[in-house]
């Protein structure tokens, strides 16, 4: 198990121990099985067509009436959880950040030829399905997610 992939579990272990946060990670899992919108790694929202994972949690959350639409996704969960569960949020989405960007961006050459990174998204949504239901079931099963990420890669 990767530095990264240790500390995002522990972020994700925090706010499942907080009854708030749980609700708020279950809300993002559900969310995630709508695959209908990109999960990104990092960034609240990428032009309204994806997210990260407490993107997709508010959206699942507004669908499911948890939240109200509009305003700000941030904002919104913010007051879901509390201010000073907030900090086990954004920790988590800088932890999300980092592993995303270690172990599941590639370098690729832009429509001009230059270099860019791109999100190898189905294998990072699969990494994130896998440490959220770790997170929620209290307990790791480390690298749960190797397997079908490494068959999946080019």
């Amino acid at each position: 198990m990767t530095p990264e992939e240790t500390a995002l579990r522990a972020e994700l272990t925090d706010l499942a121990a907080q009854p708030r946060g749980r609700s708020l990670l279950q809300l993002a899992l559900r969310g995630l099985q709508d695959e209908s919108r990109g999960l990104t790694a990092g960034c609240w929202n990428r032009r309204g067509v994806s997210g990260c994972l407490f993107q997709h949690a508010y959206w699942q959350g507004v669908t499911e009436g948890t939240f109200e639409p509009g305003g700000l996704a941030n904002e919104r969960i913010e007051r879901f959880v509390g201010g000073a569960d907030y900090r086990l949020v954004v920790r988590a989405i800088a932890a999300f950040d980092r592993l995303g960007r270690r172990r599941f961006h590639e370098h690729v050459r832009g429509p001009l030829g230059l270099p860019r990174r791109r999100l190898r998204e189905d294998e990072w949504r699969c990494a994130v399905e896998h440490l959220l239901v770790d997170a929620l079931a209290g307990g790791p099963e480390p690298r749960a997610y190797e397997a079908t990420s490494a068959a999946s890669r080019p």
